[in-house]
């Protein structure tokens, strides 16, 4: 019973997440790598927008997401090689990879830095990094105020979830050869997630 309950949640949130990122998700990894690593994968959302008989290296440190991941990608026909650990130390070579690819992860983990220099480590040289991310609003904005006032309980209710973080600010900051960024402000009633970044940095 409660195996599906939390299949028609992930169904839910699935729907939500495609109508709303789902062309602009399609647009940054059109075009991307045979093999790339995805981080905080979670039940495989973003498998749709990979061709079929892409391999995506799940890095995704809950392993009760694996048995939704391997459903997803049999459905949506791509091999996955799962490691369940986060993605600040992992166990892949010095730039053995084409493109890492992150959507809505780096509000979560404990240190952006950290997993930022880990995705360099493992990139090949020219690889790139693909992001989307909710970021903080500009200061003494009315939305700035909402994230200031909601940041504790949120995180808590949303498994770790900072709202307020300078993501782009971070990425920008990682000595990428480039990056290309974009913000944007997404049509969501989640108020604290309102400001947005995405893009590609390269290596």
């Amino acid at each position: 019973m409660i195996q599906k309950i939390n299949e028609w949640f992930f169904l839910m949130v699935d729907r939500y997440m495609h109508t709303h990122y789902g062309e602009r998700k399609q647009k940054l990894l059109e075009g991307h790598a045979d093999t790339l690593v995805e981080i905080g994968a979670g039940y495989g959302a973003n498998f749709r927008y990979l061709r079929p008989g892409t391999k995506v290296i799940v890095i995704e440190p809950k392993s009760s997401f694996n048995e939704l991941l391997r459903r997803r990608a049999k459905y949506y026909g791509v091999e996955v090689e799962i490691h369940n650990y986060g993605a600040g130390t992992m166990n892949l070579k010095d730039e053995s990879v084409d493109m890492v690819f992150g959507s809505m992860v780096l509000c979560s983990v404990e240190n952006q830095v950290k997993v930022i220099f880990e995705i360099k480590r493992v990139l090949k040289e020219e690889g790139k990094f693909v992001f989307l991310e909710h970021v903080k609003a500009e200061r003494d904005t009315w939305i700035c105020k909402v994230q200031h006032l909601v940041k504790k309980p949120w995180k808590w209710f949303f498994d770790g979830c900072n709202v307020n973080r300078n993501t782009g600010k971070v990425i920008q900051n990682a000595h990428f050869r480039k990056v290309e960024i974009q913000e944007f402000n997404s049509r969501t009633l989640f108020v604290p997630i309102i400001p947005h970044v995405c893009g590609v940095a390269v290596k």
